[in-house]
């Protein structure tokens, strides 16, 4: 069994860091509360194995974890470090967001088994360790408070195995495609997450408002509840959820607390809201006008470029769909049904019908659907470029 370090001030996470810069490559994997028991994303532990030694790097414990943990983060930042993960765009994300780490040379599990085509769901690394190495993994803290100290041996010893098996799933997942003549499909998809970044929804309360139906002239009350509760959340330092539920933010929006005394006999939200000037801005949200929400700019409503479309414009865009999901059934017969979503998912059949399949897909996918529409005779010069608007 590997030494297990766990590492709580900086001179340690240094050392920790000269040592895995000499490592050809690491096994990494994050512990965040995403708004569970604290406001906005946290990170609450560092996972890292260069085959001799699993680092735990504690954050929570470290006086200036800006400063402290730099070291490491150089070391996930130099390309001559291959990093490997299980399923990483939420752990790269967070890295982005919170210290502007940009993670270079990353290989991820998840996308060397998605890329064999035997399953069309996501694995977990319990599952998929369980079927490639024929071990038993205890997942039993994997909904545990990670922001909690200390943590226990059973937590630390779950965050030791997140990583412990990553460098034997990705040489056996790595072989098995290199036998089906995938090892550059794999190369693109990782070099493809490299460039995933962080962006800041201007208008998080949108997507909420989509689920709950709320109505453009209630807009601007969801709107103003919305921002309220995330400034109470953020304020007692507690999940939004606990300051209201999303179902309750919907009743707000159609009845509005209007007073005072309607404010105390109110059910569902934080006694925070229920007191000062929370309670005050609460009350005087269902007295005031105000203007409507301007719309969302073209490029980030759904389906903005087929509904902009009529007439011959209209038809020919459904010609370039109906030419897909041909060729969609040829890849399904030729090869199988995951095979053909890795290809053409339905959002990738979107951006092709705009974009045009050259610039939406990678190689290995543009290459296998040149060859099938050539195996059966479809003309993919139709779908290749930009649609002509």
């Amino acid at each position: 069994m590997p030494d297990i370090q766990y590492l709580t001030d900086g001179a340690a996470v240094a050392q920790a860091a000269q040592a895995l810069h000499q490592s050809p490559r690491v096994a990494l994997d994050l512990e965040f509360d995403d708004m569970r028991h604290r406001y906005g994303r946290n990170l609450a532990l560092i996972q890292v194995f260069d085959d001799q030694t699993v680092y735990l790097i504690d954050p929570l414990a470290l006086t200036n974890p800006d400063q402290e943990l730099e070291p490491l983060w150089q070391v996930l930042r130099d390309p001559a470090v291959a990093k490997v993960f299980h399923s990483c765009k939420s752990d790269i994300l967070l890295l982005d967001e919170l210290y502007d780490v940009h993670v270079r040379n990353i290989v991820d599990t998840s996308v060397q088994y998605t890329l064999l085509a035997e399953a069309d769901n996501n694995i977990s690394l319990g599952r998929l360790i369980q079927e490639e190495l024929g071990l038993e993994v205890d997942k039993g803290e994997q909904k545990s408070n990670w922001l909690k100290r200390p943590l226990t041996e059973a937590q630390k010893q779950y965050a030791a195995n997140d990583v412990l098996y990553l460098f034997e799933l990705t040489d056996r997942l790595d072989a098995k495609l290199a036998e089906l003549g995938r090892t550059a499909w794999a190369e693109q998809e990782n070099q493809a997450l490299e460039e995933v970044r962080y962006s800041r929804d201007e208008r998080p309360y949108m997507r909420l408002a989509g689920k709950y139906r709320i109505m453009p002239p209630e807009l601007p009350m969801f709107r103003d509840l919305f921002m309220l509760r995330d400034e109470v959340a953020r304020h007692i330092d507690r999940p939004s959820y606990m300051v209201a539920s999303n179902d309750r933010l919907a009743e707000l929006t159609r009845l509005p607390v209007t007073s005072s005394g309607h404010l105390r006999n109110a059910n569902g939200l934080h006694p925070e809201l229920k007191r000062g000037s929370f309670a005050d801005r609460l009350v005087a949200l269902s007295q005031e006008d105000r203007p409507a929400e301007p719309p969302l700019p073209a490029d980030q409503r759904r389906f903005p470029f087929r509904r902009r479309l009529s007439g011959a414009k209209a038809a020919e865009a459904d010609a370039r769909e109906a030419l897909l999901i041909t060729l969609k059934a040829h890849l399904a017969a030729d090869y199988n049904p995951i095979m053909a979503n890795l290809v053409l998912s339905n959002r990738l059949m979107g951006d092709i019908i705009e974009l045009g399949a050259d610039q939406t897909l990678r190689p290995w996918q543009h290459q296998i659907l040149t060859d099938t529409a050539q195996k059966h005779q479809v003309d993919f010069a139709q779908v290749a470029k930009p649609f002509e608007k």
